[in-house]
């Protein structure tokens, strides 16, 4: 049986696509702009999923973060990435899918050395179901209340990722 990569759409400056990569290639000491997307995914309560990303992920392991994220393949459309990342990351559906930050951007280095430059629209959507997280990607989760969520990351911004902290800067309403 034969896997095929996951691709990752490399864009320029305008988030124009410009090629294709394998994702293992990408992340490294010298990223290339590429397109992702993140999600934070809210319950019927009105509170926000947020997770613990799994240790064996290549950056950021064991940090808190939004509820999920990923990237599009080529072609793929992003509503349709984020569904398919809902479902393998979480075991969840999403609907109600809302972009909130739609132009968001951030380049990070982690402890590793290791790079995240992207072009990452941010969504808001709602879930009914269940989670039932994929361990390769989450290592624990906690619903929040938003406002609980804004003052652990006020308090700790280390203890989060680095676009979580930038999405809440700039993202002025309720998470």
């Amino acid at each position: 049986m034969t896997t095929t990569a996951e691709l990752v759409v490399l864009v320029d400056d305008s988030g124009n696509p410009v090629g294709t990569a394998e994702k293992f290639s990408v992340h490294g000491v010298e990223t290339p702009l590429h397109l992702a997307f993140s999600c934070h995914v809210y319950d019927r309560h009105g509170r926000v999923l947020v997770t613990r990303r799994a240790l064996g992920k290549l950056t950021w392991p064991g940090v808190w973060t939004n509820s999920f994220c990923g990237h599009p393949g080529p072609g793929e459309r992003l509503e349709d990435a984020l569904a398919r990342r809902a479902r393998l990351e979480l075991g969840i559906t999403i609907e109600g899918l809302e972009p909130v930050l739609p132009h968001f951007r951030y380049r990070a280095v982690d402890a590793s050395g290791v790079v995240e430059n992207e072009i990452c629209p941010v969504y808001r959507a709602v879930t009914t179901d269940a989670v039932r997280a994929n361990p390769d990607e989450v290592a624990e989760y906690e619903w929040l209340d938003p406002a609980a969520l804004r003052d652990a990351v006020a308090a700790a911004p280390f203890a989060f990722s680095p676009w979580l902290v930038l999405q809440l800067e700039q993202w002025k309403s309720p998470v």
